[in-house]
Parts: structure tokens; sequence; C-alpha cells
């Protein structure tokens, strides 16, 4: 799309060409960059030459084209929407202020959020908080829709969708404002700045490129020409040399530290060839003493049977010397239980008697036995009757006086039966001053209602004077800011300056009178206001004294209920309780209570004087059994004695037997003591021999440990070192690789970077731009003049060198 004001360029600005109201609108597309060839179209003379009709697209060459564009409170229009679908070329066309610009400027605004005005809210139209531009627009057949939208005194918002071939949208908004449009301008190909110096010329701004530094116009010419790939290339391959040089510097310094571990593998070598013969060594020292140490520990073997052997005959010995030693003991001891037992035998008739004086004081003291527990039976029912008796009388003694105590409380309640009654008045006559105060609350509450019915009435009153008023101040700043002739607000008919003074004039008496009829009504409201708030107090005080008043009254009532109930019911029980209480009292004193516990009480006393027990009898017999209680241990050791004396004889005859079969076994047991103790002085001791034979074996089985694991500890290292070593040439060929990359991609570089391709086809294009441009000056000078512009890239500085710029030259000769 391009804005094209015929203006001349350059020194010429004192002949400036007649000003036009139309505007050449080009809806085909954006060009990414400028095409070197074009097929040129006639057009009527007075609005120029458009630019060429697009051309098939070759790759690379993107045109943004819009389709829809819908508008809502954006500066001048409220609603509107426009359909470039069947449209190629058109021509805007209006007088100042119809909003020509407003459209361009909706296009740009919805793109890159950029329009004519600093202040954002000053876009929004007048009256209306937020405004919104919805733009669908086609690149490279792919068709897009973007929203842009602002609320006053807020931040905006982005919204980006992807239309698909079924009309649906696929949202492709990022996380923030900021990415949204970052992805935006990548899918249109140009920023803003890229926008107005190249394809579109903002109004008043139409030298916006030649005013720019010779290195920005050069810039935007590369934006133009898309060469951005050139340069994000030419990025690539500096982030590509630098990733394959540290890669070289990487692999150069493994190379360095791993050469430095290949050297100690000579070192190696020797090292394992030495603790090789070492080891072999070892080996041999190894075999010759383990052969040794076996036959050793077969005589040490011998020598220790032979001295477990001489052991073994000693305890046989030791244990034949204690078994002839015990058996002599017990024969002694069977003699002297003998001797026991003959002594006791001569006391037999002594004992035998005590013993049967014994078992007559048993026999006399179980007699006694029986009637003392016949006695206490009778004792114990004597005091069972006699705790009956009592308890009986103190539960009669209770009962008195809890019915003396009722009788007491009985006349106390009668004597306040006169007050309560009083009181039982009172009460009546505040119920009588609620049902007073229930009017009085209901009569303010009304009073209240009717007050903020005419408050409602009054407000909407004042609400529809502050509407027209408002209304009509509208209608005087639509008439103040109306761009041309202003319309009538009623008729919609022009108005000459006088009716328009006039007409704001009575807007401005119609205000006035609705100011004031607007106080009245607000006084009414405030009036009916404080009205409402005094009757809702008095009804709260009245209701809050109403609640208290209550609240007293149904205690009060609730407790005197009680108490009079009470005392009604102590004055019909007070004869009952008075009879009770003589009636009870004459039973205590009278002893006619518990009728049966007394008759079992005299029974039990008859039967215990008849019975004829007598306890110091009891306790004699007991005395006695306790003095005669030996005896029967006498006579149990005489029974004993007297089994004994039959086996002793018999028992010391065998002890004797066997005592002599021992001493024979002992004399056995010595002799081959003798025996073994001479084996063993004929054979010798080599345990300190094969001690110092296993220590030797020991010690060469740890030394071929430590050189095994020597040994195969300087293999893996020489095994190790032969991968590093492998691994060395592998990286040295790496190294070449990453170096040859490095030198590649530096190149590549070079070529791509703006001294390379990006030269060279800004170079190629500007014959082509130069010849396009002068072209386009001739035809708006109408062939009235000659205007040429030229275009340099290079100029020599100060010292003679040359220097990249982008000058414009232009030469006036009309």
């Amino acid at each position: 799309m391009g804005i094209h004001r015929p203006r001349p360029l350059g020194r010429s600005q004192r002949r400036q060409p007649r000003r036009r109201h139309g505007r050449l609108l080009r809806l085909a597309r954006f060009p990414r960059r400028c095409r070197l060839r074009s097929r040129r179209r006639r057009r009527p003379r007075r609005l120029g030459r458009a630019l060429a009709r697009p051309q098939p697209r070759s790759r690379g060459d993107l045109a943004v084209i819009p389709r829809r564009l819908r508008l809502r409170n954006f500066l001048s229009y409220r609603d509107c929407e426009l359909d470039f679908s069947p449209l190629h070329l058109a021509t805007l066309a209006g007088k100042n202020g119809d909003g020509k610009s407003a459209l361009l400027d909706a296009i740009t605004w919805a793109l890159w959020g950029e329009a004519r005005g600093r202040v954002e809210d000053d876009r929004i139209r007048h009256g209306a908080d937020d405004m919104r531009v919805e733009l669908d627009f086609e690149v490279d057949s792919d068709r897009y829709r973007v929203l842009r939208k602002r609320t006053r005194g807020r931040s905006g918002a982005l919204d980006f969708f992807q239309v698909d071939s079924q009309g649906g949208l696929r949202p492709i908004t990022g996380g923030t404002s900021r990415e949204t449009q970052t992805e935006l301008n990548r899918r249109v190909h140009m920023d803003h700045q890229t926008f107005i110096n190249s394809v579109f010329l903002v109004q008043g701004r139409s030298n916006e490129f030649t005013t720019q530094t010779p290195s920005k116009r050069k810039e935007v010419l590369r934006k133009v020409l898309g060469l951005d790939r050139y340069e994000e290339l030419s990025r690539h391959a500096n982030d590509r040399r630098r990733t394959a040089e540290a890669d070289a510097a990487i692999e150069e310094r493994l190379i360095g530290d791993d050469e430095e571990r290949l050297a100690e593998a000579p070192a190696v070598g020797e090292k394992l060839e030495a603790v090789a013969c070492e080891r072999k060594d070892v080996r041999f020292r190894l075999e010759a003493a383990e052969t040794e140490a076996e036959e050793l520990r077969l005589a040490a073997a011998e020598h220790q049977r032979r001295e477990r052997a001489v052991a073994d005959a000693g305890d046989h010995l030791a244990s034949r010397d204690e078994a002839v030693e015990r058996r002599t003991e017990a024969i002694a001891g069977l003699e002297r239980d003998l001797e026991t037992v003959r002594e006791r035998l001569a006391h037999a008739p002594r004992v035998e008697e005590a013993y049967e004086q014994l078992q007559q004081a048993r026999d006399e003291e179980r007699a006694f036995a029986d009637l003392a527990s016949e006695a206490r039976g009778l004792e114990d029912a004597i005091a069972t009757a006699e705790s009956e008796i009592a308890q009986e009388r103190r539960g009669l003694q209770t009962t008195i006086g809890g019915l003396s105590e009722q009788h007491e409380r009985a006349l106390a309640l009668v004597a306040t039966l006169p007050a309560l009654r009083e009181e039982e008045s009172g009460l009546d006559r505040e119920r009588a001053r609620l049902n007073q105060l229930d009017a009085d609350i209901q009569g303010e509450r009304d009073a209240a209602t009717e007050a903020q019915r005419l408050q409602a009435e009054r407000s909407h009153e004042a609400g529809g004077y502050k509407a027209r008023a408002q209304d009509l101040k509208d209608r005087e700043a639509t008439l103040a800011g109306a761009e041309g002739e202003p319309l009538c607000p009623g008729c919609r008919k022009p108005l000459t300056p006088d009716e328009l003074h006039a007409t704001v004039q009575q807007y401005k008496e119609e205000r006035r009178h609705l100011g004031d009829q607007y106080k009245k009504a607000q006084a009414a409201v405030d009036e009916a206001k404080a009205a409402a708030a005094r009757h809702q107090g008095r009804a709260a005080d009245l209701q809050r004294e109403r609640t208290d008043l209550d609240g007293r009254v149904r205690s009060c009532a609730q407790a005197l209920a009680g108490h009079l109930t009470e005392a009604g019911n102590a004055e019909a029980a007070l004869p009952d309780l008075a009879a009770r209480l003589a009636a009870l009292s004459q039973t205590v004193e009278t002893d006619a209570f518990a009728p049966e516990a007394r008759e079992r009480r005299s029974a039990a006393c008859d039967h215990l004087s008849a019975l004829g027990y007598d306890r110091e009898r009891h306790a004699a017999s007991r005395q006695q059994i306790a003095e005669l209680q030996p005896a029967e241990g006498d006579y149990n050791a005489l029974t004993e004695a007297k089994a004994r004396a039959e086996g002793l004889g018999d028992r010391i005859a065998e002890a004797r037997e066997e005592l002599r079969r021992e001493n024979e076994e002992r004399t056995e047991a010595r002799e081959a003591l003798a025996e073994a103790r001479a084996e063993l002085d004929a054979s010798q001791d080599v345990s300190a021999r094969l001690a110092a034979v296993e220590d030797a074996v020991a010690e060469c089985r740890d030394r071929l440990t430590t050189l095994d694991k020597e040994h195969g500890r300087l293999e893996e290292r020489r095994d190790a070192l032969q991968e590093l070593a492998a691994r060395v040439e592998e990286a040295k060929d790496r190294l070449a690789a990453a170096r040859d990359a490095a030198q590649l991609h530096e190149d590549l570089a070079k070529a791509f970077g703006r001294d390379g391709v990006q030269a060279m086809l800004i170079e190629q294009s500007l014959p082509e731009l130069e010849r396009i441009t002068n072209g386009l000056l001739d035809q708006l000078t109408e062939g009235r003049g000659r205007t040429q512009v030229s275009l340099r890239t290079q100029r020599e500085s100060a010292s003679g060198k040359p220097v990249e710029t982008l000058d414009i030259n232009i030469s006036d000769d009309l």
C-alpha cells in the first residue's frame, strides 16, 4: 500500500504543485523489496502513474494484501467496515476533515500500533471510552487477522490470528504485546520505520526518507530489498564460526593434556617388566615354603596326638583316684547312719507314748472348735438384728427431719402469697405499655416509608434534569467541534453563524433553567432524606425501649408464675405434712418399729445360753497341742529309722565290693599313663619351625597379591595409554576439521555480510531505482521540467579514502 503526494524532491522547494484532495490508495501489496523490473500501465494524467501491477512472485518476494477493515470509535469513525476484496486500485477523495487519513492511520495502527499524534487516548472518538480496529490481510497466500483495541486511561490489547480455508481462527498471539508485535513484524516482513520510509508517505512527512542520515537510508534500502535474510545468514555463519573455533580450542587443549599423559608410557612398560620378573621369583619361593610347611604340619599333628594321649591318660587316672576317694567316703557315711538308727531305736517306748497323748488332745480340740463355730453364728445373728433395728431408727429420724423442713418451708411460702398477687397486677400495667409502644413504632415506620418514597420521586426528577442538561451540553460540543459547515441537530440543515450562535445561546439558557430545577429537586431530596432518617431513628429508639421492656416483662412473668404455683401447692399440702410428722414421732417414742429383727435377736440369745460352750477349756486344749507338737516329728523319725535299719547292712557290703574294683582300675590307669609319656618323649616338637615357615608362606602370598595388583594396574594403565593414543589421533582429525569449518564459515560470513552479497545487490538495484524514480518525477511534473535523481553509495572522505554512504543527488531544471 502506498500514499503518493505529487511533490518534487531536493532543492526545488519554491515551486510546489497544486494541492489535490484526492489520495491514491494501492491495495495490491506491501512490497518486501523493490522489484528490479516492472510492467508499466497507463493511468489518468491527473493522478499520475501508480506503481506497476504486481507480477507473479518469485521466491522471497512476499506481499501484504489488505482484504477487510473494521473500525469502531477510531478518530472520527464511530462504526465502519470496508471490504477491499473486489478492489485492485482505489482513490480516496474528499474534503479536508472527511477522514481519508484516518482510514490509513487505522491500518498502520492495527499493524504496528503507530499513527498520527503522540497521545494514544486522543485517537479515541469524542464521547467514547474505547476504540477497536480489525484488519484482515494476506501474505504469500496465507490470510491473517489482527485486532488492536484500547480503553481510555488503560493499556491496549493486541490479538493476532491466522485464518484457515474454512474461515476459522487459529491464535498466534504471544505471551505479551511485545512478543505478538514481533511475530506480526515477522509475518509482514517489515517494521513501522521501514514502512513509512519506503511504502507509505505520511501526511506532512513525504521527505522522511531523504532527511534520514546516509546510514539510516541504506538500512531502509536493505530492508526494502529483503537483505535481512543475508544478514541473518551472516550472523548464523559467524555463530557457527565461533562454535567451530571453540570446538577447535577445546580439541587443542585436550590434545595437549593427552600428550602430556602419553609421556609416561615408556616408564609404565619398564615397571610392568620389573613386576613380572619379581612375581615369578616370589611364586617359586612360595611353592618351596608351602611344601616344607605341609611336611612340618604332619609332624606337628603326630606330636600333638601323643600329647593328647598323655593328657587323656592323666585325666583317666585322676578320675579313678576321685572314684576311690568318693567310694571310701560313702562307706564311712553308711556306717555313721547305721549307728544313728540304732540310737533312735533305743528311745522307741517314750516317743510312742508322747505321740498317743498328742492325738487325744487334737480330738478334744476339734469338739470345742465345732461348738465355737455355732456360737459365732449366733453372735453374728444377734449383731445383725441389732444393726437392723438401729438402721430403722435412723431412717425414721431422717424422715421426721425432712418432713419438719417441708412443713417450715410451706409455712414460709404461704406467707408470700399477698405480695406475689400485688406483683402480678404490676405486670398487667407493663403489658399495656408494650401495646402502646407497638402502635408508636408502626407510626414512625410509616412516616419514614413516605419520606423515602418522596425522596425517590425527587431524585428521579433531578436525574431527568441532569440528563437533559448533559444532552444539551453534548449538542453544544458537537456544534463547536464540527468540521466545515455545522448542521442543525434537529432538522440536519446547515446553520449560518448567527443561527449557530442563537442555537448555542438557547442551549445555554435551557441548561441554566434545568440547573435551577435540578438544585430545587436536589434540595427536596435532601429534606426528604433527613425526614426519613429522623423517623427511622425515632422508630429505632422506640424499638429498643420495647425490646428492653418486653424482656423484663417476660422474665418477671415467668418467675412470678413459678412462685405463685409453688406457694399454692405449699398451702394445699400443709395439713397432710402436719399429720404425717405427728404419726412418725409417736412411732419412734414407743419403739413400735422393726418387730421381726427384735424377735430374731431374742431367739438367738436364748439358743446361745443353752449351747454350753467353754472358752477356757478350748484354750487349754490348744496349749496342750502346742506343747506336744514335737512328738509328731520324733514319731516320724522313729518310723523312718526302723525302715532304714533293715537295708543299711546290705548297702555297706555292696559299697566295699565296688571299692575293690575301682582300686584295680586305678592301677591300670597308672600303667597306661607311663606308656603314653614314654611315646611322647620319643617324638620331636616342630611347632616353632612350622610357625616360621607359615610366616614365610604368608609373607610370600601377601607380596604375590601386591605384585598381582600392581601388574594388573600397570596393564590397565598400558591399555589406557594405548587407547589414549588412538583418541589423540582422532582428536587431531577433529581439530583439523574444526579449523576448516571455522575458516569456511568466516568466508561465508564475509560473503553474506554488508560488504559482500548485500553490497553487490544494492549496487545492482540502484540503476533500476534511479530509472523508476526519474520516470515517476517526469510524470508528476507533466513534462514541464526535468528533475533528475541519482544515488551514490561511495564518496571520498577528507583524507581521500572511499567511505560507504547512500547520498541522494537531485538536479531540478524546470
